[in-house]
This record gives structure tokens, C-alpha cells and sequence, in this order.
């Protein structure tokens, strides 16, 4: 990796960072239903509005130990790990996007665009149990702007994934009414239309074991009991978010297997 790219790479890095800290205020306030922008951020203890030097991502919970400056109350962890955790994503956006060799902005910007909307769903669906139209809608929409750029046969590859990602998904919940939601429908026509169709095997796969895994954990541990629902979004974001980052590779390792049986 040359001077360059890991300039541009900790320059995304610390854009993800600001990112992050923009999705935790996202996450709250697209759930409440209040506006993006108004009114500026303030400790929902004391009501303070924050200044700016309390807002800069990562180095503010550390510094202030995580607690309001003036009243003391508690910064929740997730405010931690959503900036770092975007920060990480767009780190990682930034070495896939140049790992030809030169940097692909247009490709950067796209991934990054929808790893920010993975992760901000991510918290919603965790959280509240909610994958919220206001992130999905614009997201396929933006997905939709992406498959237009790259033209045929890209299009009728991301086409058939949104339609087999969501189609899957209603007949999940035509089967077992109890299992998914709608929301869940909705992310991988998402994840279909932004990945296309090997994309989104490689996705479901991910997200569906993955998501056994943690469950198998939880209950095994006494975290969760029998009966209890584990939100699937958050392992399906989680296999959307290697996909995007590591299709190439994962593409290699399958037919590599695959020669092997």
C-alpha cells in the first residue's frame, strides 16, 4: 500500500468517524419521528445543548468518559461503537475501493453510502425491532442509480436480486407470520438491488448463520430464552457488509470450493 492510498484510507477513516456520530443521532431521531437537522443536539438528561468540542466523534466519549460534561449522566456505549464501528466500515471501504491499484471514488462513495445505511439500520432493527422505510426507501433508490451506471447485464443481475431477495423473505413470513417483518422484506430487496443476485446468496448465507450462531449462544448462556426474538437485520447487514467489502474474494473461495466436490 503506497503513501497515497493510506492517506486517502485515514482521510475516510476519520470521515466514517464523523459519519458515525451523525447515524447515532439518525438512529434516534428517524425512530421518534423528528427532523434530521433541527433541533442541534443536546444531553437528553440535562437538556444542555452540546458545544462542538463535545461532539467530536470517538474523542469526545473518551475524553469525557463517557458522561455529560455538565450533568454527569451517562453516554450510552453505543455512541462509542457506532463511530467506531463507521469509521472501521469506511476504512475498510477505502482499502477495497483501491485494491486495484488506484482509487475508484465513484465505487468508494456508493459502498460507503451503503455501509452508513447498514449500520444506521443496524441500530434501529437491534435496538427498537424497526428497519425503517426513511433509510431503506433512499437506499434502494440510490441502489437503483448505481445499477444504471454500470448498464447491462448489471442491471438484470440487481433487478433479480431485489425481487428474489424480497420474494424470499414474503414467503418466510407467508409460512411462519411470526418469524420476519415486512422491514426485514424490504432490507434484502435492498441488499439485492446493491449487491445483485450472487451477492445476495453470499449475504443471506452469512447473515442466516451467523444469526444461528449468536441465537445458539444466547440461549446457551442464559442471554435470551426460548421463544425470545432475536432481530435477523442486524446479521443480514452484517452479511451485506463483508459482501460489499469482499465480493471478488468470495466469488474465488466459492468456485475454489466448489471445484473440490
Amino acid at each position: 500500500m503506497n503513501i497515497s492510498t493510506t492517506l486517502i484510507t485515514l482521510y475516510w477513516i476519520l470521515v466514517g468517524a464523523a459519519v458515525g456520530s451523525f447515524l447515532n443521532v439518525a438512529a434516534d431521531r428517524l425512530v421518534a419521528g423528528d427532523s434530521l437537522l433541527q433541533p442541534p443536539s443536546r444531553c437528553p438528561s440535562c437538556g444542555k445543548r452540546l458545544p462542538p468540542l463535545e461532539m467530536v466523534p470517538l474523542l469526545s466519549y473518551l475524553a469525557l468518559r463517557g458522561r455529560c460534561r455538565t450533568c454527569g449522566a451517562k453516554i450510552g456505549l453505543r455512541t462509542l461503537l457506532v463511530e467506531a464501528g463507521s469509521a472501521l466500515l469506511f476504512g475498510l471501504a477505502a482499502l477495497s475501493a483501491s485494491a486495484a491499484g488506484r482509487l475508484a471514488w465513484l465505487d468508494l462513495l456508493f459502498t460507503s453510502t451503503y455501509l452508513a445505511a447498514l449500520l444506521l439500520i443496524t441500530v434501529t432493527d437491534w435496538e427498537q425491532g424497526l428497519i425503517l422505510d426513511r433509510v431503506t426507501f433512499p437506499a434502494l433508490a440510490l441502489a437503483a442509480l448505481d445499477a444504471l451506471r454500470h448498464g447491462w447485464p448489471a442491471c438484470g443481475w440487481r433487478l433479480g436480486g431485489a425481487v428474489i431477495g424480497a420474494g424470499l423473505i414474503a414467503l418466510i413470513i407467508y409460512l411462519v407470520p411470526e418469524g420476519m417483518g415486512w422491514g426485514d422484506a424490504k432490507l434484502c430487496a435492498l441488499l439485492g438491488a446493491s449487491l445483485g443476485l450472487p451477492g445476495l446468496w453470499f449475504t443471506l448465507f452469512i447473515g442466516f448463520v451467523s444469526g444461528g450462531l449468536i441465537g445458539g449462544v444466547l440461549l446457551a448462556t442464559g442471554g435470551a430464552k426460548r421463544g425470545d426474538r432475536l432481530p435477523l437485520g442486524p446479521f443480514l447487514t452484517l452479511g451485506g457488509a463483508v459482501t460489499l467489502l469482499y465480493q471478488p474474494q468470495l466469488l474465488t473461495w466459492f468456485n475454489a470450493l466448489s471445484k473440490l466436490f
